[in-house]
């Protein structure tokens, strides 16, 4: 890895954040915590910026301090040639067949409202100010630890508490990608000069049912699995990433699959 890369993280202490500082740490690459209130010395010399702090529990004011926060850094990012890395949701229209509809993010609450709106003014930026720049639109993230709400943390700490357990949704299918397959895209975009979006998943779609009947194999637990109507949402329902292109780009590809994934979850847990 070059050495003359110098990196600002904001969203140090979130999920995905604070794995990457740690993957960072192991790859032996140089990083700053960012925050908002120091004023930081020598701005010129970074070289990229992960914007991971993100109020992702929507409230009252949520939308609009992510936008000023967005602001806040694009002007640094801009000001001093600094590419700024912002991930983004990947909420897309399908319709009854799971074929996607428009590859426009889908704005079906506040909280990919939120993306979207930041993804714009990234653009925005990039037309007016020059900004050098990635959007990763990711698909469900999981691996690392279980200390957080998305779906593979929740249903393994539900199976490894109940002996019977209710599934609504069953139908619904998602991209899985493992949160350490996404740092390591992190990594290689480091090497890319050009900007754009970019989805992050593994190409492949998986039923909440097939997810929970996986989990349950592999903790080889007596679970008794219930699955309840609604068999799938009405929007929402179907999840798979376009990859192609961004393993092109990056020279990168997922090498985690989801059972081998899911079994090194359940074992760093124990």
């Amino acid at each position: 890895m070059n050495k003359n890369y110098k990196l600002l993280i904001s969203g140090h202490k979130g999920y995905i954040g604070s794995y990457f500082c740690k993957h960072l740490r192991e790859k032996k690459v140089k990083f700053t915590k960012f925050n908002y209130e120091n004023n930081l010395k020598e701005i010129g010399k970074y070289t990229h910026f992960f914007h991971f702090d993100y109020q992702i529990k929507m409230k009252k004011n949520s939308i609009k301090n992510n936008l000023r926060n967005l602001v806040k850094i694009l002007n640094i990012c801009s000001k001093n040639n600094i590419k700024f890395i912002f991930p983004s949701t990947a909420s897309f229209k399908y319709n009854s067949k799971n074929k996607r509809i428009s590859n426009q993010i889908s704005s079906i609450n506040d909280y990919t409202l939120s993306k979207l709106l930041c993804e714009k003014k990234i653009i925005q930026y990039n037309k007016l100010k020059n900004l050098n720049f990635f959007i990763f639109r990711i698909f469900n993230v999981y691996g690392g630890n279980i200390n957080n709400r998305w779906v593979v943390a929740s249903l393994i700490k539900k199976f490894q508490k109940l002996k019977k357990v209710e599934i609504a949704n069953g139908k619904n299918y998602r991209d899985f990608i493992n949160i350490k397959d996404l740092s390591n895209l992190f990594l290689k975009c480091l090497k890319v000069r050009e900007s754009g979006t970019f989805e992050v998943g593994t190409g492949k779609a998986t039923s909440i049912k097939h997810l929970a009947i996986l989990i349950k194999k592999i903790l080889k637990k007596d679970i008794n699995l219930i699955f309840t109507k609604p068999l799938s949402s009405k929007q929402n329902f179907y999840s798979k990433g376009e990859i192609k292109i961004t393993k092109k780009i990056f020279s990168w590809e997922p090498k985690i699959n989801l059972k081998k994934g899911v079994k090194s979850l359940i074992i760093f847990k124990r």
